[in-house]
């Protein structure tokens, strides 16, 4: 054996003479081959002058002293050109464009070009750096996905998908403003179709939702302008969920609602008024009580609810004679009230509550059901610790299957003893979802 197996460098024999010259070749040759720096690659004219320890990667043509050469590394020393030959798999660095480049297939071409995989990566980062959180980042002007076409092996079909992990989890699509979020698509802790916008990235609101079930879609706080809601959002209630007979902005006595049916021997008292113009607010009214400020600070601003119309808090103390019954997780509850007047095929609900005491279900089984805009699969439990909670609700029925019968569309049930506050109920004759923050909402004999 007079050369090495991978570079090509002579070996000193035994009995060689003048070995410091076989010695300094196979030097030379480590010099040219380790760390390849090639000054190009396919060149077929020698430069003029040649510069000591420039190598090159000649050209199928070479001409002048390469004739003979083509496809050889050429390094120039001070004895003149050596060539070598490029092996498979030899790497180098070409210093004519700034990049790695790989022999093979008994040609050289660019290392990255050559990839048709990469596997289990940590991070990548396309003009810019990954990170820990986001493995992948890319900062670029656009960036396109396109179907594999038929003719190339593929279906001419493409998707993005988001996968996570359970439902309780998130999978979205979020769009930034200089780094802070300004919206949101996807299943956002839930397995409901969720669009929701901020204007300073921690404060949220939906858009429309989407239900995974039913494919329903919500405006949860209406369309635009002046048509916010919708045109038929007026409640047909005589006394506009106020609790009193006057139709001014101040109002009296408490006037127990009788379009709702007590059930079960459930009763209804007054808890609170809110006062117009109240010291609560800087004005020179009442004050009110704590229950009905803590509804008025969910509604409104502290400026714009010093001058709101006045209404009484009901409370609701729930009996039970056994009709009615609801069991959920092993516990009975019992129907405390519901709406006592005619159905047509769509009718609709708004009402505030708080739980006093006990615990109070919320059924979705006879209507479509949302507390605080958010729908109930099949039922809730609100406790004390909720506190004002909004309550929407939604029936309808075929035209041809209508019956105009009584519809348990205030779903409440409790135990004896129990209290729950309600207030500003409304009803509509069509199906409406309501804004959670909406509150009053005048009625057509508010006049």
């Amino acid at each position: 054996m007079t050369n090495t197996a991978k570079l090509g460098l002579p070996l000193i024999q035994p009995d060689q003479a003048l070995k410091h010259i076989t010695h300094n070749e196979a030097l030379m040759g480590l010099d040219a081959l380790c760390q390849i720096q090639l000054e190009s690659i396919g060149t077929n004219t020698p430069p003029d002058p040649a510069i000591s320890g420039k190598d090159y990667a000649i050209g199928d043509t070479p001409t002048g002293e390469w004739t003979g050469q083509g496809g050889m590394i050429a390094s120039y020393t001070d004895a003149g050109w050596r060539y070598y030959t490029p092996q498979e798999g030899w790497l180098a660095w070409n210093m004519a464009d700034g990049k790695p480049y790989m022999f093979n297939a008994g040609a050289w071409g660019a290392f990255f070009d050559q990839l048709s995989q990469l596997q289990n990566l940590q991070q990548l980062g396309l003009g810019a750096a990954a990170d820990s959180y986001n493995k992948i980042l890319a900062k670029t002007p656009s960036s396109l996905f396109s179907a594999e076409y038929p003719a190339d092996g593929g279906s001419g079909d493409t998707r993005l998908s988001l996968n996570k992990a359970t439902s309780g989890h998130t999978a979205l699509i979020g769009w930034q403003d200089n780094w802070s979020v300004r919206a949101e698509m996807g299943l956002l802790n839930d397995d409901d179709l969720t669009l929701r916008v901020s204007g300073d990235g921690s404060t949220w609101r939906n858009v429309l939702v989407g239900d995974r079930t039913t494919g329903k879609l919500a405006l949860p706080n209406g369309v635009s302008g002046e048509v916010q809601g919708v045109a038929q959002k007026i409640s047909i209630l005589p006394d506009s969920g106020r609790f009193a007979a006057e139709k001014t902005g101040t109002i009296t006595s408490f006037v127990a609602p009788s379009y709702l049916k007590n059930e079960n021997g459930s009763t209804f008292t007054s808890h609170g008024k809110f006062h117009y113009d109240s010291s609560t607010y800087g004005g020179a009214g009442t004050a009110l009580d704590s229950d009905v400020q803590a509804l008025a600070d969910l509604l409104r601003e502290s400026w714009a609810a010093r001058y709101h119309p006045e209404f009484w808090v009901a409370n609701c103390t729930a009996a039970s004679s056994g009709y009615y019954e609801n069991t959920q997780s092993g516990s009975s509850k019992y129907r405390q009230f519901s709406y006592d007047g005619l159905f047509g095929t769509r009718q609709s609900a708004s009402l505030y509550v708080k739980v006093v005491s006990g615990t109070w279900l919320i059924s979705a089984s006879e209507c479509d059901v949302q507390i605080d805009g958010v729908s109930v699969t099949d039922y809730q439990t609100l406790a004390a610790a909720d506190g004002w909670v909004h309550v929407g609700a939604q029936f309808a029925a075929a035209s041809r299957t209508a019956k105009h019968q009584f519809v348990d569309l205030l779903p409440f049930y409790a135990n004896t003893g129990d209290e729950l506050l309600f207030a500003l109920p409304a009803i509509f004759n069509d199906r409406i979802q309501v804004d959670p923050l909406e509150g009053f909402i005048p009625s057509i004999f508010s006049v």
